[in-house]
């Protein structure tokens, strides 16, 4: 009897310790995040969602197609008590991802004991490019979150015939989908529900189709709410072709309008994107750490096929990272970030299920704490380090003499901040020299994007500029304008 517990109380102080350490981690983050809210709108996409919340126009681009609509809700509802609109939905963002706790927890307890749960999610919930998305203005956090509830509402219905039940997964299809609609592929997860629990005979052909019914109601209520503040169904259906055609045509950087080759496609977004942005967040050690983990769950490669929230994950996932090689935008790497959330989600479970060692104890911490640090750090730095974007738009502020500048997407910040130099969009090169033709007494400023693009088009810009100042901030945050050259155009 003494010997078994000898055996007993050096377990449970490890499994103290483990949840020890993951619930200060966890709340350690939350804290961090609620006190150093990002409050920069430094791109395109995050100056839509600011201004949605002043007046929600899609023709206005505020935000742009499809509208987001359970996003800028969100933002709206905590912009009631907070004055900053980017602030706010950043704050919307923290808070809906930190309820995701739940079904990563609900998840992870399916696999493994109480306390390597804890350790589950919390290192899930520490993942440190996702942290540093989570706290930006735009929708992914949310999404993120949102795809946690679904993922745990299917994984539930499995297990359960009640209506309620099985009437959640269509519920949180429509919140997902209302919140970003790229996210659409993960709607092979409800498909794959109906699938397994018909084979089972769970489900009648009957409720099938009344299950179906019901998903379509549920993208019918944000859908109607577009349509709605468009004004009308003809309206909406022009503005999200010309929107559609526009993503995959002209300026979304997809598979159609990419000047790469598939396989360069491929390589970008799983190696750069995924592997060294995504999961290790472009440090080494996460990377080797996880590179590690990695090897020995390859050694260790468990059964999926006997698991159906193993399975989900990997057909979810896999749908996903096609629908990203084909019609996403590979330049800004958030866009992958369901697949790693996703891989995280099943290298831990098969690790911590199949090995349970100090080995894996010991890597394990180690992750947890690195990515704790890098986190917080990031999370601090976002908050106070003005982007390029800003740094050029404060520039600009500060300029003497009357000047105008020729940008790309830079245009819309200065839209934002309300900067007073008259300042462009231009793409074109014979658009820009008509353009400037009306300026002959100003200085004429133009920024590396804009350079890049008129070399795109064949110019020759040699002896026609002078780089005159430039600006940068972490590629973490923005990898598309993190960098900023400003040039001056030489009078001819």
């Amino acid at each position: 009897m003494e010997r078994k517990d000898q055996l007993v109380t050096p377990t449970k102080i490890f499994n103290i310790g483990i949840a020890l350490i993951s619930i200060f981690s966890i709340m350690f983050l939350f804290w961090t995040q609620l006190t150093h809210v990002n409050s920069f709108a430094s791109t395109w996409d995050q100056v839509d969602y600011a201004l949605a919340l002043d007046r929600y126009d899609l023709m206005a681009m505020q935000p742009h197609f499809p509208g987001y609509p359970y996003f800028i809700l969100g933002g709206y509802f905590i912009h009631q008590f907070v004055d900053n609109k980017v602030s706010s939905l950043t704050i919307f963002n923290i808070l809906f991802y930190f309820s995701a706790l739940f079904p990563m927890y609900k998840l992870a307890r399916h696999y493994v004991s109480r306390s390597y749960s804890l350790g589950i999610i919390s290192i899930l919930y520490s993942s440190t490019y996702v942290m540093v998305i989570v706290n930006q203005p735009i929708s992914e956090g949310a999404a993120l979150a949102a795809l946690w509830w679904y993922f745990w509402s299917i994984h539930w219905a499995m297990k359960d015939q009640g209506i309620g039940v099985n009437s959640l997964p269509p519920l949180f299809l429509s919140i997902l989908l209302g919140i970003r609609l790229s996210y659409l592929p993960f709607a092979i997860g409800l498909l794959f529900l109906f699938y397994k629990k018909w084979k089972k005979k769970y489900y009648t052909n009957k409720q099938i189709v009344i299950y179906s019914l019901l998903t379509i109601m549920c993208q019918f209520i944000w859908v109607a709410s577009l349509v709605f503040s468009e004004g009308s169904v003809k309206g909406f259906v022009k503005l999200s072709l010309a929107f559609t055609s526009g993503h995959f045509n002209d300026w979304g950087n997809t598979a159609i309008s990419s000047d790469l080759s598939f396989l360069e496609r491929v390589k970008t977004l799983v190696l750069d994107n995924v592997m060294w942005t995504g999961i290790s967040s472009q440090t080494i050690l996460l990377a080797v750490l996880y590179g590690i983990l990695v090897s020995l769950f390859i050694y260790q490669l468990s059964n999926l096929k006997k698991d159906f929230s193993q399975q989900l994950a990997c057909i979810m996932g896999i749908c996903y990272l096609t629908w990203a090689i084909v019609a996403q935008n590979i330049d800004k790497p958030r866009h992958i970030l369901p697949l790693v959330i996703l891989f995280i989600f099943v290298l831990l479970t098969n690790l911590l299920k199949k090995i349970r060692n100090s080995v894996i104890f010991i890597l394990c911490c180690l992750l947890l704490i690195s990515q704790t640090y890098y986190s917080s750090m990031l999370i601090k730095q976002q908050a106070i380090e003005s982007p390029a974007t800003i740094q050029l738009a404060n520039y600009l502020q500060s300029l003497d003499q009357s000047a105008v500048v020729y940008a790309w997407e830079e245009t819309r910040v200065f839209q934002y901040i309300n900067i007073k130099t008259p300042y462009k969009k231009v793409q074109t090169y014979q658009v820009f020299l008509h353009d400037k033709s009306y300026y002959q007494h100003r200085k004429i400023l133009i920024t590396n994007k804009a350079v890049e693009g008129f070399k795109a088009q064949g110019i020759n810009l040699s002896g026609k500029i002078k780089k005159i100042k430039e600006f940068h901030s972490n590629s973490i945050y923005d990898p598309v304008y993190n960098d900023i050259v400003l040039y001056e155009w030489k009078n001819e």
